[in-house]
């Protein structure tokens, strides 16, 4: 029944009643009225502006088993399905707002609890004014159609199954030939070709989970350890990691004969034990694949292929399809564990060359050391026999210098007063003190006793300076001065800094800052200074423009604790304005054997050698900033250390 017709049939009824009732009492009490409405197929229901039940026909209780009297008065949409009530609504809303009904499709709630559907359409009943008053709802069951349509679509979509079906089996025999086989041959990785297997298989069989287990020798009942798994569902919702494949000792002694085990349904299988049964039922599996496979060195696999909703037929093109890939499987490990021994053999022999290599190394490293060091030894016992040899008649003259000059100062007053008391002089005598120029001696020789008494304290510094840097009478760590060792190694090497030939003399710098004495190698330390000092006056003499204010600036400070330094450190800073070092010569400053100096003027070892003292002995830093063109910084942090350290 249209919409037009209810409308022409209600302007009718109404027509013959007072318009004037709105509750419709007139016209439910109409005999021709109730004889269409008890005879019409149609629901027909009224229903005011607030969606309460004005009227329902007696159709309801043919079509939805309930009484005009058990609807009257209810709210007309609390019997349409949850998911259908907000567009019937909706429409109920848009009816009152426009007058104009919409044609639907919902379900509504038998009596008996089922659901139906339902087709309907709404008019509205005006007032006098024009106002929408309450809605006319006429509908009929459909719910035979939709089963029909029902019915039509799930064949069409068997058919499409069984059309997927076959496509599905062609692309499994694909993806064997080309692409898994390819996969997991390509890889020598023992997890990534687990992997790759597992996955593919529970895409290829469209299962719940896939599992891969290692068979764990010896163990009674068989153990199974899980290597890898691939799920379509949440891990968790299937218990992967609790997969109870250790605990059904049935299977497990099949599968360590090689037997593959199928079950169709964990239920009807007879050859589940009943503890079998509960475990894996408990666990949420419903259906069970078994393939076993076996490598070249005779370790044992099992995938496992599980299915949690139902039973699953395993038909013989899956069984075949699995069992060939557990057989590319088993190649695919045999590879890899062949390349896994090359490979450990090769790791192997690289370690050991690489310990050779380091052996060799510390070897030649060692030999430098004690090439160097015993060259220092010998330096500096020569350097200390010699400074000794030098002190003993150094000191004798300086010591009677102080005599020689109070014999002599005695000596010019006795002739003075002789040339007072006899100032009538014999020819001879007077002949003799003219040429000698007796007044010049006079005034002379106090001055050249002072010089010579001068000389001979210099050379006592200098004697003094090489056996303080040479420290032979030393062994072990004692408390040191670094700026006493500073000035003992410039005074040795003060000669280099005058000027020579073309070269002005270079200026000397010195801030020393308040530091303690710390605890070193005095004798080590010294030689560290003797080659930063001694490489940055060669970096100073190559210059190809000599510069008229050539300087080395020489810098001493203390530098707190902090979060990186656990003690105070001594920082000494030796910076030149030479002509500065490019970075790739830089990295390599601290190499042995390394240097930038022609053959004949350096080994190549000092730099190398110092780095060494500072950074291993003393547990200290050595580093060169330097910049081209502006010069070059040595810094050397000495920690203060301590009389156990």
């Amino acid at each position: 029944m249209t919409d037009a017709s209810i409308d022409h049939k209600t302007d009718i009824l109404i027509k013959t009643h007072d318009p004037d009732q709105s509750d419709l009492s007139a016209l439910k009490g109409d005999r021709l009225f109730r004889s269409i409405m008890e005879n019409v197929a149609d629901l027909i229901a009224v229903v005011d502006a607030n969606g309460y039940r004005i009227y329902n026909s007696p159709s309801y209780e043919r079509v939805l088993g309930y009484t005009s009297a058990e609807l009257q008065g209810t709210w007309a949409y609390d019997k349409i399905h949850p998911d259908d009530r907000k567009q019937v609504l909706e429409a109920a809303a848009e009816t009152l707002q426009t007058g104009v009904g919409k044609i639907l499709e919902y379900r509504m709630q038998h009596k008996d609890g089922t659901w139906r559907f339902l087709e309907s359409s709404g008019s509205v009943i005006r007032s006098e004014q024009g106002n929408v008053q309450n809605i006319v709802i006429v509908a009929h069951d459909i719910s035979d159609r939709k089963i029909e349509q029902w019915e039509r679509r799930r064949a069409e979509r068997e058919l499409e199954r069984s059309r997927q079906s076959y496509k599905d089996l062609v692309r499994r025999e694909e993806m064997l030939n080309r692409r898994l086989a390819s996969q997991i041959r390509n890889s020598l990785d023992f997890n990534t070709i687990i992997a790759t297997a597992v996955n593919e298989v529970q895409d290829l069989l469209l299962i719940d989970l896939c599992n891969f287990f290692w068979y764990v020798p010896n163990t009674e009942p068989p153990e199974f350890q899980l290597v890898h798994f691939a799920t379509s569902q949440n891990p968790q919702a299937v218990n992967v990691h609790t997969y109870p494949l250790s605990q059904l000792p049935s299977v497990g002694k099949r599968l360590l004969t090689q037997e593959i085990v199928q079950i169709q349904s964990i239920y009807t299988n007879s050859t589940l034990d009943d503890t079998s049964r509960d475990l894996l039922s408990q666990r949420g599996f419903t259906s069970q694949l078994f393939v076993p496979i076996k490598t070249r060195s005779q370790k044992l696999g099992v995938i496992v292929a599980a299915h949690c909703q139902g039973s699953r037929p395993w038909n013989a093109d899956e069984v075949e399809l699995l069992q060939s890939v557990a057989n590319q499987l088993a190649i695919a490990i045999d590879q890899a564990e062949l390349f896994d021994s090359a490979q450990a053999n090769a790791a192997k022999a690289q370690a050991q060359a690489l310990k050779l290599e380091q052996a060799i190394a510390d070897l030649q490293k060692t030999q430098t050391q004690l090439i160097q060091t015993e060259k220092m030894s010998s330096l500096g016992q020569l350097v200390a026999g010699v400074a000794h040899e030098i002190n003993n008649p150094v000191n004798f003259i300086y010591g009677n210098l102080n005599h020689a000059s109070r014999s002599v100062q005695s000596l010019l007053e006795v002739i003075g007063l002789y040339r007072q008391n006899y100032p009538e002089t014999i020819p001879e005598l007077e002949n003799f003190l003219e040429e000698v120029d007796f007044e010049f001696l006079q005034q002379d020789l106090p001055k050249m006793l002072s010089s010579m008494k001068i000389g001979a304290e210099r050379i006592r510094q200098i004697v003094l300076s090489l056996r303080n840097f040479s420290r032979t009478d030393q062994e072990g760590r004692k408390p040191f001065n670094i700026h006493e060792g500073l000035d003992n190694t410039l005074l040795i090497l003060q000669n280099r800094f005058k000027a020579f030939g073309d070269r002005p003399a270079i200026n000397l710098t010195k801030k020393y800052g308040d530091i303690p004495l710390v605890y070193a190698y005095a004798g080590q330390l010294n030689q560290v200074f003797m080659n930063i000092l001694s490489n940055a006056i060669d970096a100073i003499d190559e210059q190809t423009q000599q510069l008229d204010n050539s300087e080395i600036c020489i810098t001493t400070a203390l530098k707190p604790p902090n979060t990186d330094d656990a003690e105070p450190i001594v920082l000494i800073r030796i910076s030149d304005n030479g002509h500065g070092i490019p970075e790739d010569i830089r990295k390599k400053l601290f190499d042995p054997f390394f240097t930038t100096k022609p053959v004949g003027k350096g080994t190549g070892l000092g730099l190398s050698i110092s780095y060494q003292i500072v950074v291993e002995k003393h547990q200290g830093k050595l580093e060169c900033l330097s910049t081209l063109g502006k010069g070059s910084e040595f810094r050397i942090e000495i920690p203060l250390g301590s009389p156990k350290s």
